[in-house]
């Protein structure tokens, strides 16, 4: 068995937590814009102004669907450096994972079903106004307590949604996303079955070195044309410590990945690599099975942006503003929170402004107070999510201590038996057992 080839402490690397606070706003941008000004984000018979804002590189800063691929790097990178320091417990870090995504997880359903409850859907006439078929489309079957549980826990922790980027293999069993409370949470699902390919990966390193790179080659292969290939090279980063090294002296690589990553997510809506939709349409149970065409160029480029973020000092630099490092720890309460607020609060303010300054400002004002409303709910939110972590973390610490005291009392058990009879009568198992009865 081999040692892992870096430290078993890894360092808190504050502007990887700006990453994914800038990434969240990008979300939260796309559903808003979605909402009260289509225009922005989906293709109108007019094509205007804003459609060309949405061909050019200025959609990046508010496309949240190739936001949620820099999540998933960004874990794949996290996880691995925090898997490596407790991998002779796996089952205590697959339940922590469980409790720290699925507890939020079932505190947001539970705020979604309360906004419909209280405040109905005022989405559905906001969305005559502001012309968005988007803002309409979403709608629930039913407000019960057994769907509420089975969004916040078996949906989107287990089985995902049918038709969405996850484990295709349990489409009998999932729901569509209409059916959600919070349709951001089908990521979730993701999350947890990537931190599951994390841990393996990490196991393989930890046994041996050939055997790694053996699993990281099949895993790349096999996730090809799939979400969790961000997991993939989420891990390689770390394994080989790129965002914690110094950046290189020169810029010019990290920002042409940068630009080309950003060039591949924009273009996406509207063009792919010939290749990349024949590998994602190939019907083959050798790789797993592929999102859209679309999607996965957006997951290509949401890699090469953040390889390229993280290799360059300046951005470092400035994405360490401990202001900004601050605000982000409330990136997945925020994406969380803003959904509900978006299709109840907002949408309302959207209704009433339209009638008193005019469509046009409404737009504007809906978005700028829905936001706001987001980030309040947010730190209402964040306690929430800061007990789910401590939560997670007392439980794997727990696990990994009774596997410890359990391995140990074997260890004593064996050496006991092992002890010749005739050196005595002693015998260390009444200790042992009082051990074990404290």
């Amino acid at each position: 068995m081999t040692t892992p080839s870096h430290s078993a402490e890894p360092q808190r690397l504050a502007y990887l937590e700006s990453i994914r606070g800038l990434a969240a706003v990008q979300v939260v941008l796309l559903h808003f814009f979605s909402a009260f000004w289509p225009d922005l984000v989906f293709e109108s018979v007019n094509h205007g102004v804003a459609w060309y804002v949405h061909l050019s590189p200025l959609y990046f800063l508010y496309d949240g669907h190739s936001a949620v691929y820099i999540f998933f790097v960004l874990s794949g990178y996290v996880l691995s450096r925090s898997f490596e320091r407790h991998l002779e417990h796996p089952l205590a870090l697959i339940l922590a994972r469980a409790l720290r995504l699925g507890l939020p997880a079932v505190a947001a359903v539970l705020v979604g079903a309360a906004a419909i409850g209280i405040i109905g859907r005022p989405n559905v006439d906001a969305s005559a106004i502001s012309g968005s078929e988007w803002f309409a489309s979403p709608h629930f079957t039913e407000l019960s307590m057994l769907s509420i549980v089975r969004d916040g826990v078996a949906n989107a922790l287990f089985l995902g949604y049918r038709g969405w980027p996850g484990v295709a293999f349990l489409s009998p069993w999932q729901q569509p996303i209409s059916q959600s409370f919070v349709p951001p949470l089908w990521s979730l699902s993701i999350e947890f079955y990537g931190s599951l390919a994390i841990l393996l990966l990490s196991w393989c390193e930890r046994r041996s070195r050939p055997l790694w790179w053996v699993a990281m080659i099949l895993a790349t292969i096999f996730t090809i044309r799939s979400a969790y290939l961000c997991f993939v090279v989420g891990h390689l980063l770390a394994n080989w410590l790129r965002a914690e090294k110094p950046a290189p002296a020169s810029p010019l690589l990290p920002t042409m990945a940068v630009a080309l990553g950003v060039f591949l997510c924009v273009r996406a809506d509207v063009w792919q690599f010939e290749w990349l939709r024949r590998l994602c349409s190939e019907p083959t149970f050798w790789l797993f099975p592929g999102q859209s065409a679309a999607q996965q160029q957006k997951a290509l480029g949401a890699i090469f942006i953040l390889i390229g973020l993280i290799h360059l000092q300046w951005v470092r630099s400035a994405l360490s503003w401990p202001w900004l490092v601050k605000k982000s720890r409330l990136s997945f309460p925020i994406y969380l929170m803003h959904w509900p607020i978006l299709f109840g609060p907002a949408a309302l303010i959207f209704l009433w402004l339209s009638g008193v300054i005019g469509l046009e400002l409404a737009r504007i004002g809906a978005i700028v107070a829905g936001i706001s409303i987001a980030f309040v709910g947010a730190l209402l939110f964040s306690p929430i999510d800061r007990g789910a972590l401590s939560l997670s973390r007392r439980w794997r610490e727990r696990l990994s201590g009774m596997t410890m005291q359990t391995t140990a009392l074997r260890h004593a058990v064996v050496a006991a038996r092992a002890v010749p009879v005739e050196r005595g009568p002693a015998s260390v198992l009444p200790n042992l057992d009082r051990s074990a009865a404290a």
